[in-house]
């Protein structure tokens, strides 16, 4: 099983996990928004015992292998890591990843789960146990699922496209996440007894009243945002203007043998200075495209994307143009031919949106190419509103949420991940809110079988179900 080419060794990952200094009060697990038990499972490492390490990781993240490859580490545990005052910090996501993976070979077929390992008996779905929908089978999604069987709930996982992972399997790029290694993560949560049934959109003909009559008693909503965010100006509807959800969805069925390899021309123009444009123009790249320009409103220091996904995409060639605003896309013959851009500064600081930049006069360039890809954000589809009787929604039509429990202004109803407001944006964020408002469901749940009234949130008090 070949699940990644940087992989540790057993001796490097003994060696890197004796550098740990065990914190009292580890700052990693402060800065990790899943709270995963970093020096526990790194001991686990240092003592021989990477199985013993991924049941501590995999009790706060069913993704962890995922999340070792893909977690903005920099930004979070290793960026927080004490032994950085002494040396250089623990290299936290490759221990992770090394203890995922290890587990996986060691494993074979058998994907282990809790009751095998932990010694408690997994709780077991009975009668009185309440089965709980679950739309969307991204890393929310199946956290949450993973987390309401352990509760001994009965999950059932909705998900639209013929294979689950959400963003793992249709959004990152597979260079930078394996897809053996995302299936064996997934099959690790189908082994706690959660049915995922593929193919199975909502919204199209089914709305939460009809999963309601048909015995579920509460709903997790992980849609993620489906529809991808342009900035409106002229000559975006020329051939060649697309975006990043387009490419990479393409570009993902394609490495997987499910369509066509998409057409990239020679030179491309992505708009963007995220995670995602970096990872767009990685893909660009890898499908053929030669020279590739990048466009962003925010100077160097300033790009939201993580360093390494900057630096790999700087190597490739990359050439950035910052502090820039696209203002038409330019076109011959109904074709693209390059951008129009303007320099820009903030009219506040540490302000970075597009309301707050200046055009500056006499700065206005043009760049060639043959595609422009926009890779500026996204926002769930329009229809989505139509599925969700007496659930409030912002003006972008995103689910507003408790941000403690994920809880809905509709009873029963929990949302989290990109859908939902200030959810989502990373796989351990959306990991973490799926595991948490799992908790919150089950809690909602037995009060409910009790013939007690739930608690109302301060959403469901400020907007009563519909």
């Amino acid at each position: 099983m070949t699940v990644a080419n940087a992989v540790l060794t057993d001796a490097q990952a003994k060696l890197e996990a004796a550098r740990c200094l065990m914190c009292d009060d580890p700052p990693c697990v402060t800065a990790c928004p899943a709270q995963v038990r970093v020096k526990h499972f790194i001991r686990a490492i240092r003592f021989d015992s990477p199985r013993r390490a991924i049941n501590l990781i995999r009790d706060r993240n069913v993704f962890a292998g995922v999340c070792g490859l893909a977690c903005p580490v920099d930004e979070l545990c290793v960026g927080a890591c004490a032994n950085t005052e002494l040396s250089t910090p623990i290299a936290i996501g490759q221990l992770q990843h090394y203890a995922a993976v290890t587990a996986i070979q060691s494993a074979g077929a058998r994907i282990p789960s809790r009751t095998q390992t932990s010694g408690n008996p997994f709780p077991q779905p009975d009668a009185s146990t309440a089965s709980v929908a679950v739309i969307g089978a991204g890393p929310s999604g199946l956290a949450t699922a993973a987390e309401l069987a352990h509760c001994g709930h009965q999950p059932i996982v909705f998900e639209k496209n013929k294979r689950p992972g959400g963003i793992c399997t249709y959004g990152v790029p597979i260079h930078r996440v394996p897809q053996d290694l995302v299936a064996a993560e997934i099959e690790y949560v189908r082994s706690l007894g959660v049915e995922i049934r593929t193919s199975s959109p909502f919204g199209k003909g089914t709305t939460l009243d009809d999963l309601f009559t048909d015995g579920f008693k509460a709903v997790y909503l992980a849609t993620g945002a489906q529809r991808a965010l342009t900035p409106n100006i002229p000559g975006e509807s020329l051939v060649g203007v697309t975006t990043w959800k387009n490419l990479l969805d393409r570009f993902s069925h394609y490495t997987l043998g499910e369509g066509e390899k998409p057409d990239v021309p020679r030179s491309v123009i992505v708009v963007g200075g995220g995670s995602v444009a970096m990872d767009t123009a990685s893909a660009a790249r890898r499908l053929g495209a030669e020279e590739i320009d990048l466009v962003c409103l925010e100077a160097p220091r300033e790009m939201p994307a993580y360093h390494d996904e900057l630096k790999e995409v700087w190597d490739q060639g990359g050439r950035f143009h910052t502090r820039s605003m696209p203002l038409e896309i330019t076109g011959h013959h109904g074709r693209v031919t390059g951008l129009k851009a303007v320099r820009i500064r903030w009219k506040e600081p540490d302000k970075f949106v597009p309301e707050n930049a200046e055009r500056i006069a006499g700065t206005g360039y043009w760049l060639p190419g043959e595609m422009v890809i926009f890779a500026i954000g996204a926002k769930p589809a329009p229809r989505l509103a139509d599925a969700l009787p007496g659930v409030k929604l912002d003006d972008a039509g995103r689910v507003i949420v408790d941000p403690e429990t994920g809880a809905t202004s509709r009873p029963g109803v929990f949302a989290g991940g990109d859908v939902a407001t200030d959810g989502g944006t990373t796989i351990i964020k959306s990991v973490a809110e799926g595991k948490r408002a799992a908790q919150a469901i089950d809690a909602y749940l037995r009060e409910t079988s009790r013939g007690l009234q739930p608690a109302r949130t301060q959403e469901q008090e400020q907007s009563p179900s519909e």
